[in-house]
């Protein structure tokens, strides 16, 4: 390409003959001119050939999106990783064919539309922002009843999360208090990406996640004799509130024991930093030089949190007191928990398969660097203490097993094929997601073919059926769906 100027100058841009790059050439009336070209032509972020590039970017997915349109059909799609400090460095890795152990953390892979990583579309002329294809055809991709209830939005965020180190304590808003508190939060006018920013949007963030592997995790506060028991054979926590034993005894019905734990944890969280460091600092010191804790019990986790997690000055970070007031989990693979709002919870060791509402909104409550706002924390809480529901699923054919929640947004299975089996999708199914974990499978709809091997991913627009079969050995999926009672319990073949 030449490009020519009023006073005779050149640009001339061409492919290089030896490098896979673009080349620039000035004729201008002095070599500084000529030059002053050329740096006009390379700068970044917006020099002439990056202003090209995104013009010819622009072109392609247009015109991918409108073939699209043309032609609604299933789509591949590339996740974002997530490369948070806490991550691991094996099983995302792998998944995607890369090396292991990986240079960086790699702590979620991400699939959907969140604004903080998109998943690519990989549309047959240009890869497109699955959001942008979305936005475009909302009708097309997510079906008209999908589209109008949720705006044109996808309603769900779809993960795979893979958890080296311990992952903060914390909880997330109900549907009600997200709005309200992103409505005060903009009349404030604080920063979407300020640090004292609790509510990036304005949607509540259930979450329903099923184990891959062995997976530790928080969930819920423990029933309240339990904490009391513990205090008994862990003396240095009673001066949180010396006489609970005693004021338990008393609490006749679920509102006292709840108010009892909202008191607890209130102290808990609202304790000077000098009064917790008294409280920790001689527990952990014990821990130290005794046997070392068994992994299922709550003193090897405030072990490892004041490990992880040591404050400036050598303080203690009181969300290690969290750690004996909450539900110690351990899941086993196929098992599940659900997330409501209000839940404080913590995932501490594991890879999972999670599926939630599309939302960002995170109050924290300890084990972390970011923002622990207490006041908003203890106003979203449910100070219910109970035993945890351990979910196993629930079988709608030979091959699917559905792990149902009362969110409307999302419901998430497992589809487990023999070897040369298959499993076919009703056409009135709304918008999912599709991950391969296991094996390899073919994906036919019409005269449309998809390969996909392990980590494979791929979009189904609502209304779009299809035959999933898989190759010479057992094949295991994963689907992330809208609840429509049409698209479950689709029948084997």
């Amino acid at each position: 390409m030449r490009i020519y100027f009023a006073d005779g100058e050149i640009a001339h841009i061409r492919p290089s003959g030896n490098a896979d790059e673009l080349r620039i050439y000035a004729v201008a009336s002095s070599p500084e001119r000529a030059e002053r070209m050329v740096q006009l032509g390379v700068a970044e972020p917006a020099g002439i050939l990056r202003r090209m590039e995104a013009a010819t970017s622009e072109a392609l997915q247009q015109e991918a999106i409108e073939d699209f349109l043309r032609r609604p059909r299933l789509v591949k799609l590339q996740g974002a990783v997530q490369h948070y400090d806490w991550g691991g460095r094996q099983f995302i890795a792998g998944l995607l064919g890369q090396p292991q152990p990986s240079a960086q953390p790699c702590a979620e892979l991400w699939m959907g539309t969140h604004a903080n990583g998109p998943s690519a579309a990989l549309l047959d002329a240009a890869e497109v922002p699955l959001s942008g294809l979305i936005a475009a055809a909302p009708r097309q991709t997510l079906g008209e009843t999908v589209a109008a209830r949720y705006h044109g939005r996808l309603p769900y965020l779809f993960k795979i999360l893979d958890a080296r180190k311990m992952l903060s304590i914390q909880a997330h808003p109900t549907l009600v208090q997200a709005a309200a508190g992103f409505e005060r939060e903009e009349a404030a006018a604080i920063e979407l990406s300020a640090p004292t920013r609790n509510y990036k949007d304005r949607n509540h963030k259930p979450e329903v996640h099923v184990a891959l592997t062995e997976f530790w995790m928080l969930h819920g506060f423990r029933p309240p004799a339990e904490i009391a028991a513990t205090f008994a054979v862990v003396p240095e926590l009673s001066a949180l509130l010396p006489d609970f034993a005693v004021r338990l005894a008393g609490a006749r019905d679920s509102s006292a024991q709840a108010g009892l734990l909202r008191q607890l944890y209130e102290t808990a969280m609202t304790l000077p930093q000098a009064a917790i460091d008294e409280i920790l600092n001689p527990l952990l010191a014990r821990l130290e030089i005794g046997p070392p804790p068994s992994k299922d019990t709550a003193d090897y986790w405030a072990l490892r949190a004041a490990r992880d997690f040591p404050l400036p000055g050598g303080h203690r970070d009181r969300g290690i007191l969290s750690v004996y007031f909450l539900n110690l989990i351990r899941l086993e693979p196929g098992e599940a928990t659900y997330q409501p709002a209000g839940t404080l919870h913590a995932y501490l060791e594991g890879v999972n398969v999670e599926l939630m509402a599309n939302s960002d909104n995170v109050l924290r409550g300890g084990l972390t660097p970011k923002r622990v706002d207490v006041p908003e924390l203890l106003r979203i809480l449910r100070f219910e203490g109970e035993a945890p529901r351990i979910l196993s699923g629930r079988e709608v054919s030979e091959v699917e097993r559905v792990y149902s929640t009362p969110a409307a947004e999302f419901q998430l299975s497992r589809v487990r094929l023999a070897a040369s089996h298959s499993f076919v999708r009703d056409p009135s199914a709304g918008p999912e997601i599709w991950i391969q974990l296991a094996g390899e499978a073919r994906v036919q709809a019409g005269p449309q073919r998809l390969e996909l091997g392990r980590g494979g991913i791929f979009f189904a627009p609502a209304g779009v059926g299809f035959t999933l079969t898989s190759g010479d050995e057992e094949s295991v999926l994963f689907r992330a769906a809208v609840p429509m009672e049409s698209s479950l319990g689709a029948e084997p073949k």
